[in-house]
């Protein structure tokens, strides 16, 4: 039965947050599934190169690891994404702009105080 999109990526997550590294093999074995090894490797790859996971090297392999608490992983990937936009061409004002325009006044105070306490940290040093 094929998963749905993102469904393999979320369970590998899921895994790697319950254990602290994994191979590819030790996945494709506790996911419980006939998926190809392959396959397995290409989720692996696809999370390492959106900074989800980290490899190491060991032998001829990797193992991986979440790079974040499994926990603080969606805050991650929005930041990431919100990098992206940033990164992606020239207007980055505007995308700052239009970000700040739809936030809610709640996530306006939340998003003045983290600011003032990064001006906070440049000011010392820190």
């Amino acid at each position: 039965m094929r998963r749905g999109s993102g469904e393999l990526e979320k369970s590998v997550l899921e895994l790697l947050g319950r254990h602290k590294e994994l191979s590819v093999s030790d996945v494709r074995r506790l996911l419980e599934t006939d998926l190809a090894h392959t396959t397995v490797m290409t989720a692996l790859v696809r999370l390492h190169g959106k900074g989800l996971v980290a490899r190491e090297r060991r032998g001829r392999s990797f193992v991986y690891a979440l790079s974040a608490p499994y926990e603080d992983l969606p805050a991650l990937r929005a930041a990431m994404r919100m990098r992206s936009e940033l990164d992606a061409g020239q207007a980055r004002a505007d995308v700052l702009a239009n970000f700040v325009a739809a936030l809610d006044p709640d996530d306006e105070v939340t998003l003045r105080h983290l600011l003032s306490r990064q001006d906070e940290r440049d000011v010392n040093g820190s």
